[in-house]
């Protein structure tokens, strides 16, 4: 089930809140919270009982792991031992439900071989419930966290806003919270801000990414197909792209904190304005804050402690040092990123890119090299960002080559040309700048609703007026507030299911 669908909107969201509600103000707080996972449960449901099945059998496995690591708390090797174990059988249940079959392809690439495809099940959100658990029992292992009991464990490994496309969340951000969970069932701020949220996250999916969507589609399937496009129809392509998973991210990340904030639970911020950033370093501080977070916490500090102290022992040169122990975490961390995103080489290179990326852009301040100027480090950086995008939408590396060539000024020969029709190309080009101005000069989500009462993220809000706006833009509970909101979840409703297009 997916939040910008009318089962979502209509029926799902409204029965759990008004239940919610209801439940927590008769019976209590503990009441709210197991209403809270009957809830989760049935949206995992939707995608079929064999995907309820799997993430029971993950909670419950990880639940017994918490309490085992607890308990030997005291024996570092025997937790050592449960740690790893823990972590291969998370690995392997998503490694076989998402990547067997890309295993398979590489294995008959590399041997020869002819094996054919399994019919695997893919579960709803065991990306995000694999490495939230993961996170969780690295936090008891390392004395910074207590295990949940069950209800806990399941709400906080499953809870329903989360799960389709982040945040991943840790358990600081949660732990407290489910202990006050419904205490307040008849406080209509956090609704109230909540759905301002979800509305302004249902605006940019429906309305703002769903209308470019057919542009990059033309392109990237018509290369796909195996036409050939010059350099302004893959630029329109790549830029629209770009734009589209902007405001589809950042849509799902809105609908993710303001479900959770209806409900009562903050979620940490997961999208920051990305594409203002003047470096990879900060674009990674903006998109997908929380997946950089995890993989930065688990993935790349222990390696590059390990490989520092590794390299110390021996008397490496400065440059052979930086190479051990920065950028090769960083590159090898950014490749399993990519490949977490989805199983396909296209992934693989994505990571690989942002990867050397962010060792370069390690290595130009290891070696106190000049500031760039803020319109140049931006243009760095949007480059890396939008050949990155190419990779990640394209079908294949070929797809993917022929595009990253044509943007350089070099089309293919001997192939059908992909083209836009005038009527297209004008809508695109018009679309793209008006998104772009939208990226670049309007405040974001979290900036409106910075100074209300009731913040709506477990995370601070953010400080300063950079990027703020006017005051008259700042959200409050308000009639035009209110209308505002109205007005912006009638033109997403009425563009739900792709049957129209506002802009």
């Amino acid at each position: 089930m997916m939040f910008h669908s009318f089962g979502f909107v209509f029926a799902f969201l409204p029965f759990w809140l008004l239940g919610f509600v209801i439940v927590a103000r008769r019976w209590g707080g503990e009441a709210g919270l197991l209403w809270l996972i009957a809830a989760s449960l049935h949206f995992h449901a939707g995608a079929g009982s064999p995907s309820l099945v799997l993430l029971v059998v993950s909670i419950l496995g990880n639940f017994a792991f918490a309490r085992a690591l607890w308990s030997y708390a005291n024996r570092p090797a025997v937790a050592r031992g449960l740690l790893a174990a823990a972590v291969a059988a998370n690995l392997v249940l998503l490694g076989y439900c998402r990547y067997m079959n890309f295993f398979i392809d590489g294995a008959n690439a590399l041997f020869g071989t002819s094996a054919g495809h399994l019919q695997l099940l893919m579960p709803l959100g065991i990306s995000f419930y694999t490495l939230i658990q993961i996170g969780y029992l690295a936090e008891i292992y390392n004395g910074r966290a207590r295990p949940f009991g069950i209800d806990r464990h399941t709400l906080f490994a499953a809870f329903f806003p989360y799960v389709s496309a982040g945040p991943i969340v840790v358990h600081k951000d949660m732990a407290a919270q489910f202990d006050h969970v419904g205490r307040k069932p008849l406080d209509l701020a956090p609704i109230v801000t909540g759905l301002t949220v979800f509305a302004v996250g249902l605006f940019k999916k429906l309305v703002l990414a769903d209308s470019i969507a057919p542009h990059a589609d033309a392109v990237f399937n018509g290369v796909a197909s195996g036409g050939a496009v010059d350099p302004l129809a893959a630029w329109v392509g790549a830029l629209a792209y770009t734009l589209q998973l902007y405001f589809d991210f950042s849509g799902y990340c809105d609908m993710a904190l303001g479900v959770g904030c209806m409900f009562g639970l903050r979620l940490p911020l997961n999208f920051d304005s990305p594409f203002k950033a003047v470096g990879i370093t900060d674009f990674w501080r903006r998109w997908h804050i929380t997946m950089t977070r995890f993989f930065s916490t688990y993935v790349f500090t222990p390696m590059a402690r390990w490989r520092t102290h590794n390299v110390a022992l021996h008397d490496d040169s400065h440059m052979l040092r930086f190479l051990n122990a920065t950028a090769a975490p960083a590159i090898y961390t950014f490749a399993l990123a990519g490949l977490w995103h989805g199983a396909g080489w296209t992934f693989v290179a994505f990571g690989l890119l942002h990867g050397f990326a962010l060792a370069v852009n390690h290595g130009w301040r290891e070696w106190g090299w000049p500031v760039l100027p803020k319109p140049v480090a931006w243009a760095l950086t949007m480059s890396v960002v939008i050949a990155g995008m190419v990779l990640f939408r394209s079908d294949s590396l070929a797809t993917a080559g022929s595009i990253l060539a044509a943007l350089g000024g070099l089309s293919g020969a001997g192939r059908p040309a992909v083209s836009l029709s005038p009527a297209a190309l004008q809508e695109a080009v018009a679309l793209i700048a008006v998104l772009g101005l939208i990226v670049l000069l309007a405040p974001n989500t979290q900036q409106l609703l910075r100074g209300h009462k009731y913040w709506h993220s477990s995370d601070p809000a953010p400080q300063g007026d950079a990027g703020h706006g006017a005051a008259w833009l700042a959200w409050r509970p308000s009639p035009v507030w209110a209308a505002v909101t109205a007005v912006l979840l009638v033109l997403a409703i009425s563009a739900m299911g792709g049957e129209g297009r506002w802009l």
